[in-house]
């Protein structure tokens, strides 16, 4: 009668601390943050093939919709 006695107890204590990190999330979301800071990226290869001058860029979707107009807006004013 001992052993499951002490089943029952390990079990419970397990089942508590899953229940525990459940509603931790809950209760207390993570801090999170956006920034604003532009990141320079600089590619240097796409599929172990070295960019030479230019990268052909063909967009044919904007947010799942199919793009009608001829060029895109392009903001170079924070450069």
């Amino acid at each position: 009668m001992q052993i499951d006695f002490y089943t029952k107890i390990v079990l419970s204590l397990i089942a508590a601390a899953l229940w525990g990190l459940l509603l931790v999330s809950f209760l207390e979301p993570e801090n999170v943050s956006a920034t604003s800071k532009v990141v320079d990226v600089n590619i240097v290869e796409i599929n172990n093939r070295p960019v030479q001058d230019s990268i052909d860029v063909n967009i044919k979707k904007i947010s799942g919709l199919p793009l009608i107009k001829k060029s895109l807006p392009v903001d170079f004013s924070n450069w």
